[in-house]
């Protein structure tokens, strides 16, 4: 049992890596802007989109350092009965996320229902990461038994 409890130590290189992104996507907004035309710029899709794409792979790579983090903190230290409720209430509000956006009734809804769906999905995402504890009940009960 010990060894699952072990943490693993967040990868040095996978936040350094985002905060380089992070840098390079910010510098590249005002360099693209400069150094070409709006014409090359209208052409050229990719140009455009040098600067989204390395920040948006810097907030990947923040996430999963999140995750990672948070998963090493938590793992077979949250009890199942803990780790099941949380996990319902999200799947819950993912339920209730689409029902909101799917609703042809009130508008203002469509927008609550999306972040709604959001903040679940991502919460899902960090969740499933997370190992609840084990009771020695369990570990018994799945061992075999000698005959």
């Amino acid at each position: 049992m010990e060894e699952e409890r072990s943490i693993t130590p967040l990868p040095k290189s996978l936040p350094i890596a985002a905060v380089i992104l992070l840098v390079l996507g910010l510098i590249a907004i005002p360099m693209v802007q400069n150094i070409f035309t709006e014409q090359q710029l209208a052409k050229n899709a990719l140009l455009n989109g040098i600067p989204f794409i390395l920040i948006f792979a810097s907030i990947v790579l923040f996430f999963m350092s999140f995750i990672w983090f948070l998963s090493n903190k938590l793992n077979f230290r949250v009890s199942n009965r803990t780790y099941k409720i949380l996990e319902y209430i999200i799947i819950g509000g993912i339920i209730v996320g689409i029902a909101m956006m799917f609703q042809p009734w009130v508008f203002v809804l469509f927008r609550y229902g999306f972040y709604l769906l959001l903040f679940s999905t991502l919460c899902f995402m960090v969740w499933s990461h997370v190992t609840p504890a084990v009771h020695k009940d369990i570990i018994a009960a799945e061992l075999p038994t000698e005959s």
